[in-house]
């Protein structure tokens, strides 16, 4: 077992590089639903809680609630047949006048309409609107507040106004509390209508919306009655005054048409306009004629007659050319061979200049024309236009003429409509005066309701079940949200980037009682008297990782510290050391934390004299190393407080007394006071192969360890790890594998045990 003992200094290992920190490598892991899963199942409490509360809360409402019950009745409401429009609209159906439908809507929730059904049903004297006895309790309140508003007379006025209202305050009560219990609903996509009408009492629930409608349909036939009656009396005292206006009217247009003999201004029957019409057409023909012969005239300067198309159709031309163009291939064939002067050679000149000479004539006669045909077109245009303007003159006369024509006509007929369309609305007005029927019709009637309304109690307690759960979810991930404490490997691996070197769960005092009243040692000692618990088995787990933390070999000189102080940093060191110990190698722990030292007391021991009296010069090594009960440990208290407990610990004496302790021990365990506040801590990591933080889990907040990573970290100290001390294991992720594993270890006893023979070991001066 004594695997990790040196035999000579020689043989140890080469102690790392200062400002080394164990390699770990932490990948970013995405955030899953076992994540989720965890924290519902750590805040369970939290959600069964709030669970319970609001459901038994809505089950408590819901079966103490007096029931309602409704009523409900349907209605058709087609679109208003108009009253003073054309007749065939009578009977005509809008489907999109959605304004129509939403005024109708409130008139059902009308006050008028309401205090109508109040009065016809009698209701200021049915049970549902008599005001009830109050309870005791409130009217105790009443008292109280009646008392104090008795000091002041004004408020106590306005008090007894309310205690006794006037006829129409109480009638103003009534009508609202009518429309709180109304309800109208349009059935969507038609023009169907529910009203719904809430009580206490079923009879009453189906009474209302039948005498709601019926009243509903009454006041809208009252409605159009006295619209058409009011629309006859206008109509009748407008049509008196507009027959006088078309009579007038008539007369003054006869007169104007007689005096400017005016027929009429009619398009089809208007000549002058057609007349006007037809040149401006013939012009637009000679304009068009006459530049298409002044371009062809223009053609005719450039002396290029070979590409008149008149001049290539011309079939003569055509001819004359072809012969000249054979005499003249017979005269070059001949002027191969004689002079000029030759009598065939001469005959065929004459033929070729008699020929040209006719070509020339037939050219001239084509150009000719072309310019007569221009001149002749020129001239037609001109007595076009000569005719267009004279026309033109008479239409803007006749123009002037007409625009009084027009306004005296347009007077005329305007009055005329008016008048037809007033008569013809005050026959149509006087029809429907006589018309009853109304576009409003009773679908269904209400029927006596056979169950409550409200309370739905299965709906109410399974949306209390709904609410509960979510809401007890939410707030758990609230909580967990807030919760910035240090409580898995993974925060730890996470957060700082170092490796966990395990997690040691909380006993609880009464089992911390029980554990110290049944043995004879402190619970910080339980690695040595219950090595099969699971304390120990974590603290075994945290020797394991200290020995496999290098990979050549151990680290000889631990430093243990926290970042804050009661993270129990001094019970980690105690059962780290018991459990090296227990390996068969020698392990001294000393108590650095001369600030509020405990390692004395849990071994025992006075506190006399300790590693204070040897810094300071007044007592040898051998005097302060103590022997325990356990096998292989022995410890060093660190003796009386002294005034500079971080002058006496970065002293050369202490360096040398580190130096003895090496030669004699395989692992020194080094406890210390926080890091964050003191500087113990800091000198302390100069003087050790690694430092292992303490934290406690669910307390240490993030940035605490954080930051305690970045004090040591600036002095180039080499941290090993960190050990969650207090694991709340009922909570935590690993609490079922924590049970199981040593529940099912457990069973074996003494055979699952690995066995040693601890040795009796004294130090050698």
């Amino acid at each position: 077992m004594n695997h990790f003992r040196k035999n000579s200094p020689e043989e140890y290992y080469q102690l790392p590089p200062p400002g080394y920190t164990p390699p770990f490598i932490q990948e970013e892991r995405e955030v899953n639903l076992r994540d989720y899963w965890k924290v519902i199942r750590k805040r369970r409490w939290t959600i069964t809680a709030f669970f319970l509360i609001i459901f038994i809360s809505t089950a408590i409402m819901t079966f103490t609630m007096k029931p309602i019950f409704r009523g409900t009745t349907t209605i058709l409401i087609n679109t208003e047949n108009p009253q003073i429009v054309d007749f065939k609209e009578i009977f005509a159906v809008n489907t999109m006048d959605l304004d129509y439908y939403q005024t109708q809507y409130k008139i059902l929730e009308s006050r008028t309409l309401a205090k109508r059904v109040v009065q016809s049903l009698k209701l200021p004297e049915h049970p549902e609107f008599l005001p009830g006895p109050p309870p005791p309790f409130w009217e105790g309140l009443s008292n109280i507040y009646n008392s104090l508003f008795g000091l002041f007379p004004s408020f106590a006025k306005n008090n007894l106004s309310e205690k006794n209202p006037s006829g129409t305050e109480m009638e103003t009560r009534l009508v609202n509390s009518f429309l709180n219990k109304l309800k109208i609903e349009p059935i969507r996509n038609s023009r169907l209508v529910k009203i719904h009408f809430d009580s206490h009492y079923p009879e009453l629930s189906r009474q209302v919306p039948d005498h709601l409608a019926s009243n509903y349909i009454q006041q809208n036939l009252e409605n159009r009655f006295a619209v058409t009656e009011q629309a006859k009396t206008w109509l009748t005292q407008q049509l008196d005054g507009l027959k006088a206006k078309v009579e007038s009217a008539d007369e003054a247009l006869q007169a104007f048409g007689l005096k400017h003999d005016i027929i009429s201004l009619e398009e089809k029957e208007n000549v002058t306009m057609q007349r006007l019409t037809e040149l401006n057409e013939a012009l637009i023909k000679a304009e068009s004629d006459r530049m298409a012969k002044e371009a062809l005239y223009r053609q005719t300067k450039n002396q290029n007659f070979d590409a008149f198309p008149s001049i290539l159709e011309n079939k003569l031309i055509m001819d004359l050319k072809q012969a000249y163009i054979q005499f003249e291939a017979q005269y070059m064939k001949l002027s191969e061979t004689f002079k000029p002067g030759y009598p065939e050679m001469v005959r065929l000149k004459n033929q070729m200049d008699t020929i040209e000479k006719q070509l020339n004539q037939e050219i001239k006669k084509i150009i000719h024309g072309i310019k007569n045909d221009y001149e002749s077109s020129l001239k037609r245009e001109f007595l076009i236009q000569k005719a267009f303007d004279q026309q033109k003159v008479r239409v803007m006369e006749m123009k002037d003429k007409a625009i009084q024509y027009n306004i005296l006509k347009r007077e005329a007929d305007t009055n005329r409509e008016l008048y037809k369309g007033l008569l013809q609305r005050m026959k149509e007005a006087g029809v429907s005066a006589g018309i009853t029927a109304s576009n409003i019709q009773v679908v269904d009637q209400a029927e006596n309701p056979i169950k409550p309304y409200r309370p739905n109690k299965r709906l109410n307690l399974m949306l209390a079940a709904v609410v509960g759960l979510f809401l007890g979810v939410g707030i758990a991930f609230f909580f967990e949200y807030l919760d910035n404490t240090v409580k898995t490997s993974e925060d730890v691996e996470q957060l700082i980037h170092l490796p966990s070197f395990g997690m040691v769960p909380e006993i609880s005092s009464e089992r911390r009682k029980r554990l110290e009243k049944g043995a004879s040692f402190p619970v910080e000692l339980i690695t040595h008297g219950h090595p099969k618990s699971m304390l120990s088995e974590a603290y075994r787990n945290i020797r394991t990782s200290i020995l496999l933390s290098f990979s050549e070999r151990p680290p000889r000189k631990i430093l243990l510290t926290s970042p804050n102080p009661a993270e129990g940093k001094t019970t980690t060191v105690i059962n780290t050391g018991i459990a090296l110990a227990q390996t068969g190698v020698r392990v001294v722990v000393v108590d650095t934390d001369m600030r509020k030292p405990r390692i004395h007391k849990i071994f025992g021991e006075e506190n006399e004299v300790g590693l204070s009296n040897f810094l300071s010069g007044n007592a040898e090594l051998e005097s302060i190393l103590k022997k325990t009960g356990i096998p292989n440990l022995f410890f060093i208290p660190s003796g009386p407080i002294p005034p500079n407990p971080s002058e006496l610990i970065g002293s050369n004496l202490f360096k040398s007394m580190m130096k003895c302790l090496e030669e004699r021990f395989d692992h020194i365990v080094l406890d210390s006071p926080p890091v964050l506040g003191f500087a113990d801590s800091t000198i302390l990591s100069t003087f050790v192969d690694g430092i292992i933080l303490v934290v406690a889990g669910g307390k240490t907040p993030r940035e605490t360890l954080e930051r305690a990573k970045e004090v040591l970290q600036q002095v180039s100290a080499k941290i090993l790890g960190v050990v969650i001390n207090r694991v709340d294991i009922r909570r935590s992720d690993y609490g079922y594998y924590y049970y199981r594993y040593h529940h099912y270890y457990g069973k074996e006893g003494k055979k699952g045990e690995l066995p040693y023979t601890p040795k009796e070991e004294r130090i050698s001066t």
